[in-house]
């Protein structure tokens, strides 16, 4: 009787615990060629992501484009909340290129599944696991 008590314990205690994330894994979507590379901006800090102070940035990288779709494994990010900001750098000048009006390379983030949404921190923070973010082109 004890023991099946304490098993029955174990299996609940062992159920409502929530499995430990492999790090933050980024999916890109919708890249539009191979040019130039996709740079992937993480952030842990709400000033820092919403004044965009990349120079803030938890941790980063640079993913060489690929049309469709690419992805990376970030697999020290375990604890979170995170905010990513990614663009496709497709001129490899570290920069994203614009007019006043137009985003002449592509931007994307968490939070942001429209090319005109611009989420808060709060409202793009994910944590550790698997994220998928759509790349929008003005042009």
């Amino acid at each position: 009787m004890i023991r099946n008590l304490l098993c029955s314990a174990l299996v609940s205690l062992t159920l409502a615990t929530p499995a430990l994330a492999d790090g933050l894994n980024v999916v890109i979507d919708g890249i539009r060629n191979s040019k130039g590379t996709i740079v992937i901006l993480i952030f842990d800090d709400a000033r820092a992501y919403d004044n965009f102070d990349v120079w803030s940035a938890i941790d980063y990288a640079k993913v060489p484009s690929k049309k469709g779709a690419v992805s990376h494994a970030f697999s020290d990010l375990n604890a979170g909340p995170y905010a990513v900001l990614l663009f496709h750098d497709e001129n490899n000048d570290e920069n994203l290129n614009m007019t006043a009006t137009h985003l002449l390379e592509g931007l994307g983030s968490t939070g942001a599944p429209s090319p005109k949404d611009e989420p808060d921190f709060a409202a793009a923070s994910v944590w550790p696991g698997d994220v998928r973010i759509r790349i929008h082109y003005d042009q």
